[in-house]
C-alpha cells in the first residue's frame, strides 16, 4: 500500500498543489487545516509522515508537534515543518521544537515529491 502522507496547512492552495503533486507520484494523501485537525486525523490514521504548517488559526504547528511528540503512539511519525519563515535559525527553531525536516514555502512540487520518495525509501527500492 503506498505511503500515506498527512498535509496540515491553512492555505488551501498550499494544500491543494502539494496534494496533487503527491497523489499524481503514488501517495495517498490525508489533509488537515489546522494543528488540532492534524492531530485528531493522524491518530485515527497514522500517517507515514506529516507535512506540518507552522503558522496556522487554532493550534499551530509548533503546539501540535510538540503535541505529537509527547504521544507515544505518535511520536515515531516524521513531522516536517513548512513555513514561510526562511531566516537563518528558523530551521534549526523548528527542529528543537521536534520537526524532523524543514521546508520553506512555497515548494516546488517536484522538490518535494523527490524528498518524501527519499525520506520514505532512502535505500530506493521501490
Amino acid at each position: 500500500m503506498p505511503a500515506l502522507i498527512m498535509i496540515a496547512d491553512d492555505d488551501m492552495d498550499n494544500r491543494t498543489i502539494m496534494a496533487a503533486a503527491l497523489t499524481a507520484a503514488g501517495f495517498r494523501v490525508c489533509l488537515a487545516e489546522n494543528g488540532a485537525q492534524a492531530l485528531e486525523s493522524a491518530a485515527q490514521q497514522h500517517p507515514d509522515l506529516i507535512l506540518l504548517d507552522m503558522s496556522m488559526p487554532i493550534m499551530d504547528g509548533w503546539t501540535a508537534v510538540g503535541r505529537l511528540k509527547a504521544d507515544p503512539a505518535l511520536r515515531a511519525i516524521p513531522v516536517w515543518a513548512l513555513t514561510a519563515f526562511a531566516l537563518s535559525g528558523d530551521e534549526a527553531k523548528t527542529k528543537a521544537a521536534g520537526c524532523d525536516a524543514y521546508l520553506s514555502k512555497p515548494c516546488i512540487p517536484a522538490e518535494l515529491v523527490s524528498r518524501v520518495r527519499q525520506a520514505l525509501n532512502p535505500g530506493g527500492t521501490k
